[in-house]
């Protein structure tokens, strides 16, 4: 495999002034009074990333990475260098550790910003000691894995049970209902990028771009400059239901 250098996030000394106002975006910390959020904040490593950056450390050290603001990937190499793209982590959210030490460090994963994003990350014991200072957040950590098992398995049976087009019908479904839809439509700000898109359903960004044609043509998707409007999100759901 050839190795491709990526620039990599840079680590702030010192948490922005807004740090810990940041981390209320975090589901994790909703039980977190305005004192203790600050007091968390300042325990953190900062990192800034900028589109295209890598977060070195998930998914290999012991941290626990809180995204403040952004969206990162989650992709992993193939022997053959191919690219899958496991998934995309919004603002909000938390990752990392989640297994004992080394269990997954033979894992080719890397960690890239979508967008201008800013990480905060605790050390092994500062997570731990955050995880049983507060019953809300166990129950957190707890909704997160189930979350997280269940949008797998969903993948898994998508991937073996699909066609190319049910597997992006699918994935947009997926992302309308992430961020919310509102009668009968979602608007996806900005647009999934189509390489992005083939990179995660596992086959190439023509055909993705042919089904988008063919989806715009129907009248179910729109542009909107860099945003990308699902129209009809139950003619969606009725084209999945025809290709299961």
């Amino acid at each position: 495999m050839t190795t491709v250098a990526m620039p990599v996030a840079a680590e702030l000394p010192a948490p922005p002034a807004v740090a810990w106002q940041g981390l209320r975006n975090v589901k994790l910390l909703d039980s977190l009074s305005d004192e203790k959020l600050a007091d968390l904040a300042a325990r953190c490593h900062w990192h800034r990333l900028e589109s295209g950056q890598v977060l070195h450390g998930p998914y290999c050290d012991q941290r626990l990475y809180m995204l403040s603001s952004g969206t990162l990937s989650v992709s992993s190499y193939g022997a053959n260098g191919r690219e899958l793209i496991l998934g995309l982590i919004a603002a909000g959210r938390f990752f990392g550790p989640m297994a004992q030490e080394g269990a997954v460090s033979h894992l080719n994963v890397v960690v890239q910003a979508q967008e201008p994003s800013l990480v905060a990350s605790l050390s092994k014991e500062e997570h731990e000691a955050l995880v049983v200072s507060d019953i809300q957040i166990v129950r957190a950590v707890i909704e997160h894995l189930v979350e997280l098992s269940s949008m797998l398995a969903r993948r898994v049976v998508n991937m073996g049970t699909l066609s190319v087009r049910g597997r992006l019908h699918a994935q947009l479904l997926e992302q309308a209902e992430r961020i919310g839809v509102v009668e009968d439509q979602a608007l996806l700000s900005p647009a999934p990028r189509q390489n992005d898109l083939a990179l995660m359903l596992g086959t190439s960004r023509e055909e993705v771009a042919r089904e988008m044609s063919r989806l715009t043509r129907l009248g179910l998707l729109q542009r909107e400059g860099r945003n990308l409007r699902i129209c009809h999100v139950d003619g969606l759901r009725v084209l999945l239901e025809e290709a299961r």
